[in-house]
């Protein structure tokens, strides 16, 4: 649990994104735990402490990371594209989920095409404009491909030329 960090001990922070980093640093600093909602509610027994929340420093290296209102009584917890955690294994479990979701979605690419496929087919046949589209796209493909193998030919014929010139000269 947050709370229960201490100065010198280990801090692990996952930058999630395109490049997933761990950074692993020491804790500098612990703030006081102090109330989440600091005003009275009536619906809490009297003395009963609500949601409390702690403010931890973590040096990595010269860079010194301020996480600011962490859940006291929690081990792991997730900013928009940062995980961080005072306990290893919550970060593997973390690093686990990330990979497994990455997994399905690579895994589900050629049923998606599929799908795609088979939406441009229906549509082909709902939409007459969109069949014309895709057949000049599919032209337009094909002519590219085939200007590309001709400027090879073409380069290719040059070098066969400039290599005959040069015999010739000799």
């Amino acid at each position: 649990m947050f709370s229960s960090v201490r100065q010198g001990n280990l801090f692990y922070i996952l930058f999630k994104g395109e490049k997933p980093v761990l950074k692993i640093g020491q804790v500098e600093s612990v703030g006081n735990p102090v109330a989440k909602y600091p005003t009275y509610n009536p619906a809490q027994p009297f003395g009963q402490q609500g949601d409390m929340l702690v403010d931890i420093k973590v040096k990595c290296g010269e860079e010194v990371m301020d996480f600011q209102k962490l859940p006291a009584n929690g081990e792991v917890f997730a900013y928009p594209n940062v995980i961080v955690s005072d306990k290893k294994e919550a970060i593997v479990s973390e690093v686990e989920a990330m990979l497994q979701n990455s997994r399905q979605i690579v895994d589900s690419v050629p049923y998606n095409e599929s799908v795609m496929a088979g939406c441009d087919d229906i549509l082909k046949s709902l939409n007459p404009q969109f069949a014309k589209e895709k057949q000049q796209e599919e032209k337009i493909g094909a002519l590219e491909s085939q200007v590309k193998d001709l400027t090879g030919a073409i380069g290719e014929i040059k070098t066969l030329l400039v290599k005959m010139s040069g015999s010739n000269k000799s």
